[in-house]
């Protein structure tokens, strides 16, 4: 039951006159005036000036230190020690194979993240600085990772 100060349609639509099935004399009710009709939906983004001002700050620093900077040379210094080809000895359970897939695979998810994410959160309502520091740490898991597998291949290689 709504009350007095409310329509009965929370969207009220224009009055197109009686419908078809109503009797002779009577005008249709609202609900059934408007049945057929969706009402239009409004996307809401909400916002916090903090959030957002994080968000851009720690993708900026995020690229600085991809770009301008040796840290992904420090990171990922140690695919140059990768032995590719036939001459590499054989490592157990062909773990060797799975080193570069496991780094741009890191590397590729932590992009997606830092580009993809805040577009997710803004449309969902979430907050959006934490996108940035998960693509930092995919990207530190993954160098380690790599890394590890890196060091207990390089045994089998000589």
């Amino acid at each position: 039951m709504a009350s007095p100060h409310q329509p009965e349609v929370p969207y009220p639509c224009p009055d197109s006159g009686p419908d078809i099935d109503s009797s002779p004399g009577r005008a249709a009710s609202p609900a059934a005036r408007h049945a057929g009709r969706e009402a239009p939906r409004i996307l809401r983004l909400r916002l916090a000036a903090w959030d957002v001002a994080c968000t851009v700050a720690l993708l900026t620093l995020l690229t600085v230190l991809a770009t301008a900077t040796t840290w992904p040379t420090r990171l990922f210094g140690f695919l140059q020690n990768v032995c590719e080809g036939e001459t590499c000895g054989a490592v157990p359970m062909g773990v060797d194979y799975y080193i570069r897939p496991l780094v741009w695979g890191g590397v590729g998810a932590a992009i997606a993240a830092a580009v993809f994410g805040p577009l997710v959160s803004l449309l969902k309502g979430w907050y959006m600085s934490f996108w940035p520091v998960l693509s930092l740490g995919l990207i530190v898991v993954s160098a380690v990772a790599g890394s590890v597998l890196t060091a207990f291949s390089q045994r089998y290689w000589l």
